[in-house]
């Protein structure tokens, strides 16, 4: 069997069971009860019919029911909104535009971690991530929104594949447009968030998880040069803001965005924040289950003698363990001072554990790596038919709500 991960007929069977999903998205008039999803489905159906160089300043337009949320919109920038509106001018209505960007985001971020996990994994487990990280939790409450969360996951594992290819040094300047693509992109889809990403970014120059020459040098080049462009572009929406309504985005934006950090103090900060750690810890937890117990018995089997048995494991999965870890416990850390919280914002975090999650279960789990492995062999595609028939079940549920 050849090594790459996807074969001609897998890109064909995701490319069409995508269609099949969007249209039938579209055939239905799909709309989820998701608060936020709605909200940025209505903002996306709404900017449709403004002229093309007001879409960067969208307004609430009474799509919340806070009477104080009036005026332009700025909890985020127009990322998220923009490619909903623009595929109106194919045709495609924009309120459900948006959820079709959505399921392409999160078949995006399927592929692309597994694609990931093939670095540091087998291409059997690799493979077998393609079925489970549709299995979990986490992935039947997000299956289709329209919300930031898996395009933002987008951004950063376009970020983390082009610190892949300026690591190994070839074309290096394809890993320079990829991270610069991931940063420029996060900030627009959801601006101060963009911050995970170039955490992942530091942990990565940091750890050098492939362990090649020259690797950590050249992975620094690619971050800076990415950072550099961020902020060019960041300097270039707020320039076209500034043209489009005569007011900055950012100052106001940063304001909105960094008030919940004052809003406790004392004894009270301590108590939001061991809540908000222990709200956040059962998340990585839940989230990425059953898998993350694969995890937990993993590390069980190696008390003791701990030492001994992480040197059993191969080298290329010790250091994507040690990065997906390290990743996901600086950005909890991250959230942990903020008043507020949601599940959403550990989005990224709960998807490196969960990674790191479905190679445990494959290994704690023999027979159930075994049984994948058989199946995707005998059926063609498999993982492909997976996503088709969970995508279509959730379209039947939210069709009869």
């Amino acid at each position: 069997m050849p090594d790459r991960l996807l074969s001609p007929r897998d890109v064909i069977a995701w490319a069409c069971g995508f269609v099949v999903v969007a249209a039938a998205l579209v055939a239905i008039g799909f709309t989820s009860t998701d608060p936020d999803s709605a909200l940025y489905a209505g903002l996306a159906d709404r900017l449709a019919h403004e002229p093309v160089h007001r879409w960067l300043a969208p307004e609430w337009w009474g799509f919340w029911p806070d009477a104080q949320m009036i005026g332009f919109f700025r909890e985020h920038p127009a990322g998220v909104l923009l490619l909903p509106a623009a595929l109106s001018k194919a045709g495609i209505p924009p309120l459900q535009g948006s959820y079709v960007v959505g399921i392409a985001a999160g078949l995006a971020s399927l592929i692309l971690m597994a694609t990931l996990i093939r670095r540091f994994a087998t291409r059997d487990e690799a493979r077998a991530a393609l079925v489970l990280l549709q299995l979990m939790p986490v992935a039947f409450i997000f299956r289709i929104r329209a919300n930031h969360e898996y395009p933002m996951l987008v951004c950063l594992l376009v970020a983390l594949h082009g610190l892949v290819w300026a690591s190994r040094g070839r074309r290096p300047w394809i890993g320079v447009l990829l991270v610069s693509f991931g940063l420029v992109a996060g900030l627009f889809v959801k601006g101060v968030f963009v911050l995970k990403i170039l955490l992942a970014i530091g942990v990565w120059i940091a750890l050098n998880p492939l362990r090649l020459a020259g690797a950590r040098r050249r992975s620094l080049v690619a971050g800076l040069l990415g950072t550099g462009l961020m902020i060019a572009g960041a300097a270039a929406y707020d320039a076209a803001y500034l043209s489009a309504t005569g007011e900055r985005f950012w100052a106001l934006y940063w304001q909105r965005q960094m008030s919940p950090l004052g809003d406790v103090s004392g004894g009270a900060f301590v108590l939001a924040m061991i809540r908000n750690l222990l709200f956040y810890l059962s998340r990585m937890l839940w989230h990425p289950a059953p898998w993350s117990v694969a995890l937990l018995v993993a590390a069980w089997r190696m008390r003791g003698s701990s030492r001994a048995r992480w040197l059993e494991i191969s080298e290329s999965s010790r250091e994507g363990l040690r990065f997906a870890l390290t990743f996901a416990a600086l950005a909890i850390l991250l959230l942990v001072p903020a008043s507020r919280f949601a599940e959403r914002y550990a989005f990224s975090a709960t998807h490196a554990v969960a990674c790191i999650s479905v190679v445990a279960a494959c290994r704690v789990w023999p027979r159930l790596a075994a049984r994948l492995a058989a199946a995707d062999r005998h059926i063609p595609a498999a993982p492909a038919l997976v996503w088709l028939a969970l995508a279509l079940l959730r379209l039947a549920v939210g069709s009869v709500r």
